[in-house]
């Protein structure tokens, strides 16, 4: 349980949320708010709420990743960014720009994340399965034998929903740990200059 923390805690996608918050209210002029801090961690981490409903669903229906409802890019950035302008529009009609381009991008920094992945990323998703992964700055697509590899052994395995989450982030390695801290550290560094 403690190792699961901290592997979210120093997790890529808690980093990511830090940087884009700091780079997102550097450009648009605003201080420091601990709730759009929120908002911007919560939206790199939005997409993988579909572990929710994989963690119930998995054995009777024999899924293979949680990658079911949030990882459809095609689909879930334009709902992100429209969901944030109403809301934005209602709640903080001052900061709507702000706000949407805060959260669409923590939402693209998560898939950019995943698409970094050996597995690589449907980006066309739901309406093509194919999978892309960015080696030297270029997308390549995946090829299908390949992932049919990795979903057949994926498919083999039982483990109990601990486990499932557990196992699905990789231990804490120094390179994550210094991307951490330089995150965090821009962040002191924001909130200072301010």
């Amino acid at each position: 349980m403690l190792s699961t923390l901290v592997r979210i805690l120093f997790g890529v996608d808690m980093t990511l949320g830090c940087f884009n918050y700091v780079a997102w209210s550097w450009i648009a002029g605003q201080r420091f708010s601990a709730w759009f801090l929120f908002l911007s961690i919560f939206s790199t981490h939005f997409p993988d709420a579909d572990m929710i409903p994989y963690l119930f669903l998995r054995r009777r229906y024999r899924l293979v990743s949680h990658w079911v409802i949030g990882h459809h890019p095609l689909l879930l950035l334009p709902f992100v960014a429209l969901a944030s302008f109403v809301v934005a529009k209602i709640l903080m009609p001052d900061r709507v720009s702000y706000t949407v381009a805060l959260i669409t991008s923590g939402v693209l920094l998560h898939f950019l994340h995943d698409g970094v992945s050996s597995l690589g990323f449907p980006w066309l998703s739901p309406f093509s399965q194919t999978r892309f992964r960015f080696r030297s700055g270029k997308p390549i697509v995946v090829p299908q034998a390949e992932t049919e590899q990795w979903m057949s052994y994926w498919k083999t395995r039982e483990r109990s929903a601990a486990d499932e989450i557990a196992g699905r982030a990789a231990p804490v390695t120094i390179s994550q740990f210094l991307f951490s801290g330089a995150g965090v550290l821009a962040l002191i560094v924001f909130v200072i200059d301010l």
